[in-house]
């Protein structure tokens, strides 16, 4: 009879552990070394991955999340898995492992030396290791390192680690803007910045010549392009920065979000695909250098910006949208990459003192923008197709050179001059019919490096 109850007992467990969603199975490592025993219960998932969902460590306090067990992948630590567990000291999950933490799975562990994260996980869940204090002998202090693997680190993942100074962030996370609350590495960048809403909205009283944005901040919010008052405060306003350094996990800046900067050079991360709106709208920069990297420089994104004399253009541009460089009064002379597919209209209007445009070849759509310039000289690479606008206003341009390939431009664009224009081109081509019909005188040339 003990016998037969026993037996219906292990059939009622058994049916309970795999009603859960999954079967939940209990494996001991190194059974025959009791001193260094541990034991861990896991999951089987759809895809026959194991889940470790909880256990405890061996008698030194030391946990190993072991990269397979019982011959099952492990692919993760469940939510809570390990949540307020005292018993545990160290913490290491072995390289080819698991590839995330789930949420709170470590939470209040408040013995747990500074653990040790394999270079699989990709995901840490959200207050994956809140209220840890990350204590231990002073010979085992180091940093928190974190992979390059790591995609995202969600909130509050780190929030009240009392013992947290030092951290190694992955490069491309995405990091939420309060996974590092109340730690002191968190509040040693909180004197100079404040990182809200992943981003920077705030200096207090920033007066250094450089200007560094804290590595892990991701986004910086819009400013207000209407009083072109830039994310900073009255204090930084005032001053004049010699340069401004962004982490590569920068990704995205916001419009307007640097409008009224004083600064004599600022390099932007190539980890920035797209340049928004206003960027520096009312400020004054030297020096704008754009790394290989960023994509698109969209509508009016360098408008307005005073004292700017060079501005470098990888090739990895790809588009430069309508009035991109507007009003940029200083600015003299631009060279644009032959990589770049199409321009916009109406890129350099008011630029006053800009007398020079290099267009190098294999752009093919090019739109007209040279209103209040001090361009006299124009010529088209022999790779465009489509020419975007009109010259009307172009009042300063003698001569332009338009290659016979061009199959798209405006029936007007050279009407209503108030000087006299000449176009050069090839016989019989559109760009002829046009300048004749016009006004305009013609000069028939083989290419454009026969324009003087």
């Amino acid at each position: 009879m003990r016998r037969h109850r026993n037996y219906i007992l292990a059939v009622v467990a058994l049916y309970l552990l795999v009603s859960r969603g999954g079967i939940t199975c209990a494996s001991s490592t190194d059974e025959s070394k009791e001193d260094k025993q541990q034991r861990l219960t896991y999951e089987i998932n759809d895809n026959g991955e194991a889940v470790i969902t909880g256990g405890n460590c061996d008698s030194y306090g030391w946990l190993v999340i072991p990269e397979s067990i019982d011959g099952y992948h492990v692919v993760g630590v469940a939510d809570k898995a390990f949540s307020y567990s005292q018993d545990i000291r160290r913490l290491e999950i072995e390289e080819g492992g698991a590839r995330y933490i789930g949420a709170y799975a470590f939470a209040g562990c408040r013995h747990m030396d500074t653990p040790s994260l394999g270079k699989g996980i990709q995901a840490i869940g959200e207050g994956a290791f809140r209220d840890d204090l990350f204590t231990g002998r002073k010979e085992l202090e180091r940093d928190v390192f974190l992979s390059d693997n790591v995609m995202s680190i969600g909130k509050e993942a780190f929030a009240c680690c009392s013992n947290l100074r030092n951290i190694v962030l992955p490069q491309y996370a995405d990091i939420d803007p309060k996974a590092f609350e109340q730690t002191p590495w968190q509040e040693a960048r909180d004197e100079r910045f404040q990182i809200r809403g992943s981003c920077l909205e705030g200096i207090r009283g920033n007066t250094d010549p450089v200007l560094e944005i804290p590595y892990g901040v991701t986004r910086l919010r819009s400013g207000s392009w209407v009083t072109e008052i830039p994310i900073m405060d009255e204090i930084s306003r005032q001053t004049v920065y010699e340069e401004i350094i962004f982490p590569d996990t920068v990704v995205q800046l916001g419009e307007s979000c640097f409008a009224g900067l004083r600064i004599k050079q600022i390099e932007i991360p190539g980890t920035v695909k797209e340049l928004p709106y206003g960027l520096f709208k009312g400020g004054e920069v030297s020096k704008i250098i754009l790394s290989e990297g960023t994509e698109t420089i969209d509508d009016g994104a360098l408008v307005g910006i005073n004292g700017l004399e060079t501005i470098h253009i990888p090739s990895s541009i790809q588009v430069i949208e309508s009035y991109a460089f507007v009003d940029c009064m200083d600015l003299r002379r631009i060279t644009i990459p032959g990589t770049v597919e199409r321009i916009g209209e109406g890129v350099f209007n008011g630029c006053e003192n800009l007398t020079e445009v290099v267009y190098e070849e294999g752009i093919r759509e090019i739109g007209c923008g040279y209103e209040d310039t001090k361009i006299k000289r124009i010529q088209f690479p022999e790779s465009t197709v489509s020419i975007q606008g009109v010259l009307l206003y172009a009042r300063s341009v003698e001569r332009v050179y338009i290659p016979k390939g061009v199959v798209e431009f405006h029936e007007n664009i050279f009407g209503g001059r108030f000087k006299e224009l000449t176009v050069y081109g090839q016989e019989g081509s559109r760009a002829e019919e046009l300048a004749i019909q016009s006004g305009c005188e013609f000069i028939e040339v083989e290419s454009g490096d026969e324009m003087p």
